[in-house]
């Protein structure tokens, strides 16, 4: 599911993508844009593990890691220091919603990348229903 290239196409991915989680039994909750910005776009929550994930619209299939923002790294870091899972990165591109994880992306970002090429992001993320079943949400 790929969405058309404009304007608000960040913003209608990310209602797809709480959509995509309620249709899988989440509870989820889209934060709305504020003057400071939210740390993530979207929470959710089942079986007792909370998620929180950033939607990134990914143009061309690549991803800049320069679209992660200190507030969005420095809250996702606090999150799972306080024991929650991960933050995570909800990637629309052409082969589907993918998931990737704020430790892939800083890892990446260590190797020198500074643009996650088609390759990569096929290559470090994960398929959405992959990701799913991974969590036991089939």
């Amino acid at each position: 599911m790929r969405l058309n290239n404009n304007k608000k196409s960040g913003t209608d991915f990310e209602d797809i993508f709480k959509q995509i989680l309620s249709s899988y039994g989440f509870w989820v909750h889209k934060f709305q844009d504020n003057q400071n910005g939210q740390p993530f776009d979207v929470i959710a929550a089942k079986n007792g593990d909370t998620y929180v994930f950033d939607c990134k619209d990914c143009k061309n299939d690549s991803f800049p890691l320069s679209r992660i923002e200190e507030n969005q790294y420095n809250a996702m870091m606090l999150w799972q220091k306080c024991g929650n899972h991960e933050g995570l990165f909800a990637m629309n591109t052409s082969k589907g919603v993918r998931i990737i994880s704020l430790e892939v992306l800083e890892f990446l970002k260590s190797k020198n990348i500074k643009v996650v090429n088609k390759n990569d992001l096929l290559w470090y993320s994960t398929p959405l229903p992959k990701w799913m079943e991974e969590i036991g949400c089939t």
